[in-house]
Parts: structure tokens; sequence; C-alpha cells
């Protein structure tokens, strides 16, 4: 394998050197082939969805592998951290033994989950296809190859706010509950519809149901603003008729009981182009809008009073 071609290095690329990967330790004696030890099979760059700007420290990510059969025959997940880099803001995963824990990427798919201990924002997974290590090493070769840009190996997830994200004074919400024949419904969605149908929000619910639902303005209503309003609240929730039964966690194919993320659903995301397209860094499923695969939306909406500069507690959302 022969050392990067002058001009195409990644340092100046999506997160700088850190996160550009693959460094390239030198040349080698009398200018011949060199190896590169490390390749970025995957740069992960969560967003806070309120700021859009990047997530505070402290939110973790980290990739799904197959763990070894236990003793009751079940194949648990090993949940394996990925190296963390802008000050624990962003993340990479790289093609290399020793990397990545578990001995580096393997296979051309990767399923992560991104998760904040603090609950600050609420957790996502995803399931995305790499560029494979050939791909990446044809930039490489004599004469050149393909070259893929750190943006193409770039997901750029947007976290929704959870119960403890620290709300802007003077920000209009509601904190509610998601509830199924009175349980807590796990991992629901909502939708906030102002006056004239206008979409003014969204949120993401944890795994007690609970979610914290910022607006975006008052709809169609005209300035100035009033001090209450209406909003219809749309709620989709994960079909429970896929949940597995309680005796079913026994089983070989079954929920994990002790990981709390095992049930949250798992966004499939498409790899980017190269070079990247606008809509592979930024669409719904990245920016958690999106109705996930295997949730049902409730036959109606259900009215909710805002008062505008305060988040307010509202009653629970049965949902129907």
């Amino acid at each position: 394998m022969t050392g990067r071609p002058p001009g195409r290095g990644t340092s100046g690329a999506v997160g700088g050197g850190a996160m550009g990967g693959e460094p390239v330790y030198g040349g080698a004696p009398g200018g011949g082939a060199l190896d590169v030890l490390h390749r970025l099979a995957l740069a992960v760059s969560p967003v806070d969805a309120r700021t859009n700007g990047p997530v505070a420290p402290g939110v973790r990510a980290d990739r799904e592998a197959e763990g070894p059969v236990d003793r009751f025959g079940r194949s648990l997940l090993r949940v394996l951290p990925l190296e963390a880099h802008g000050g624990g803001t962003a993340f990479v995963l790289r093609y290399g033994s020793g990397s990545c824990g578990g001995g580096g990427v393997r296979g051309r798919t990767v399923s992560l989950r991104i998760a904040d201990p603090a609950a600050r924002w609420v957790p996502r997974r995803f399931t995305l296809p790499l560029w494979s290590r050939a791909e990446l090493a044809e930039a490489d070769r004599q004469p050149p190859g393909m070259f893929v840009p750190v943006a193409a190996r770039l997901l750029r997830p947007w976290l929704l706010p959870g119960v403890a994200y620290p709300v802007a004074r003077g920000a209009t919400g509601l904190r509610l509950r998601v509830t199924l024949e009175g349980a807590p419904v796990r991992w629901p969605r909502v939708e906030a519809f102002g006056p004239g149908g206008l979409r003014v929000g969204w949120a993401h619910g944890d795994q007690y149901g609970q979610l914290l639902l910022l607006v975006d303005g008052t709809g169609a209503l005209p300035p100035p603003a009033p001090s209450h309003f209406d909003v219809a609240l749309r709620a989709h929730i994960p079909d429970p008729a896929a949940a597995p039964p309680p005796e079913a966690l026994d089983r070989l194919d079954a929920l994990d009981p002790l990981d709390p993320l095992g049930d949250l659903v798992v966004e499939a995301v498409d790899r980017s182009h190269n070079p990247p397209r606008p809509e592979d860094l930024d669409n719904d499923v990245l920016r958690g809008i999106a109705v996930p695969p295997g949730y049902l939306t409730a036959t109606g909406d259900a009215v909710r009073s805002l008062t505008v500069g305060q988040v307010v507690r509202a009653p629970d959302l049965q949902f129907s």
C-alpha cells in the first residue's frame, strides 16, 4: 500500500486532522510503499436538535456487536465504545487492528447507539453500510484511484431533548407522558401542530414514556403572539404486537432484559454518495422527524394548551 498522494490529505475535512483519520506515519525509506495503520471507517458527530450545534460532552456513542452465547443459549449484544474526539462531542470508528475495541471494524454494516447517561438527549440507534477498507485504500495506490472524503464517511444524527435537557429561558413547551391503557409507552414520538395545521414541534420520548416537547412559533397565528394557544398532538408508538412477551425473554432471539436500549428502534441510514449530496448529511431520518418503521400512529390528535414563554406539565397523552 502506498502513501497518500499529495493534496489528498484529510486534515482539512470535517472534524480536522484528529477526526480525519488514517494518519500516514512518514515516508518509507527510498520513497517506497508504507502502511496506513488505521483508516477512518466512520465519523459520528451528534447534533443538538435545538441549537443545530454539537452536543455537550458526556454523550456516548457505541457500536453493537454480537457477543458470545451465554449458558442459556442466548447470544447477547456486546456494546463497544467508539473513540471520542473533539472534547467528547464527536466519535470515530476505524479500520485497523487494535482500534475501536474488539479488534476494529468487521463486516460492511455497522450498528450504532448514541445515548446520554444524563438524559439531556433521548438515545437513538442506527444501522448503516460502510465504505470498505479496500475502497478507502484506492486513493493510496499508484496511480491513485477513487478518493472517499471524510464527509462521505460522516454520520450527523440529531438528538432531541430529553427530560434533563437544559431548557433556555423563555422557551415554550410541554412536559408529558405517553401511555397506552394506563401504562407508559417506551420510546414514543409526538408531533405538535399549531393553529392552521402547521407543525411547530417534534419530540422523542424515553423508556418511561416521558418527553419534553419544545415548540417553535405559533403556527399560522399572526403576531403579536397570544399568551396561550392550543396545539394538536399526534402520537406515534412502537407496535405493541411486535414487543416480545415477558415469558419470551429466555429465548435466543428475545430482548436482553439487562439492556436498557434493547427495544429502542433501529433506524436504517443509507451510505453517503461520493461526494456526498446535501440530503446524505441532512434528512428526515437523521433529524428524527420521520416516523420509524414498525410504529403506529394514533387515530386521533389530542389538544393541549401552551403558555408562551413557559414549559408546563401536561396530563398524560393516552394513545388510541
